[in-house]
């Protein structure tokens, strides 16, 4: 039976209304890309560094223009999200391309429409149903912001100090990811008192990335196993009940071939007295 189609529309408005992890980490990169925008275009910064926050927001441009597919296919009313709901807003801002950079700027829509949908009711309802992959989510997240923004406050902090090794902000970044990772090569490092803070913070964020990331494993194999369980006793049960009704019909065909045998003895035992009866008559 095909689904009423104004159900399905009905449905997707509803999904399209409610605010999701997915839609949150959104929000928070397109403010972390307007952000970084600043000091691209209104910075004074060395061509090092620009090429560095250059390739962030590339990647930034993928990830939103993925949504913006996303987003376009999930619509139920596609010209309405594109025409009236900003969409052509939307793909215009995720364009990986430098004359489209102006553009980039458009992506506060995204903010502003992210704002006028959360209420704490959702965020409540977004955090208790999907905890774990909304913790990792967020945490992955969140160190990918720390990571640029703290980077920018070390090579703040460690430019004009003496025996200093990050000198870029390039440096500052490989430095950050080798600090949030707890790999530690030692080639990059803070000598200033502020830095070495950063850095400390840095350190707790690693350590708690990989907590987060051993609880949602762990949680998802137990989920995993535990649905294994249910469908292996499910199919036990399944094949327990078959046998039963198995051996049920085999007792009813039984007691039904008894039966007509005795209606057979019957009916052989009463046509031979009939023809007893005739012989005799002879």
């Amino acid at each position: 039976m095909a689904a009423n189609p104004t159900t399905e529309n009905r449905a997707k408005e509803e999904r399209a209304r409610k605010v999701t992890a997915y839609d949150l980490v959104i929000g928070i990169l397109a403010i972390f890309s307007l952000i970084i925008l600043i000091p691209i275009y209104f910075g004074h910064l060395s061509s090092q560094d620009v090429t560095v926050l250059l390739y962030t927001e590339d990647a930034l441009c993928v990830v939103f223009l993925l949504d913006f597919f996303r987003s376009l296919h999930l619509a139920p009313d596609k010209w309405g999200y594109f025409l009236r709901g900003g969409g052509w807003l939307d793909l215009l801002g995720s364009i990986p391309i430098s004359a489209f950079a102006i553009f980039r700027f458009a992506r506060l829509f995204r903010v502003v429409r992210l704002l006028r949908k959360m209420t704490g009711g959702e965020l409540r309802r977004m955090f208790t149903r999907q905890l774990a992959q909304s913790t990792l989510l967020f945490t992955l997240v969140i160190a990918l912001l720390l990571v640029f923004t703290i980077s920018w406050l070390v090579l703040l902090a460690e430019q004009g100090a003496p025996n200093s090794n990050i000198k870029t902000y390039h440096d500052a970044v490989w430095w950050a990811f080798v600090t949030i990772t707890t790999v530690g090569y030692g080639d990059y490092y803070p000598v200033t008192g502020w830095g070495q803070s950063l850095a400390v913070i840095l350190m707790f964020f690693g350590l708690g990335i990989i907590g987060v990331l051993s609880s949602y494993l762990a949680s998802t194999f137990i989920t995993l196993q535990r649905r294994r369980k249910e469908k292996i006793v499910g199919g036990n049960e399944q094949d327990q009940d078959k046998d039963e009704d198995e051996d049920n019909a085999e007792d009813k065909t039984t007691s039904n071939l008894e039966a007509e045998m005795t209606d057979i003895k019957g009916e052989l035992a009463a046509l031979r007295k009939l023809f007893e009866e005739r012989y005799q008559a002879q």
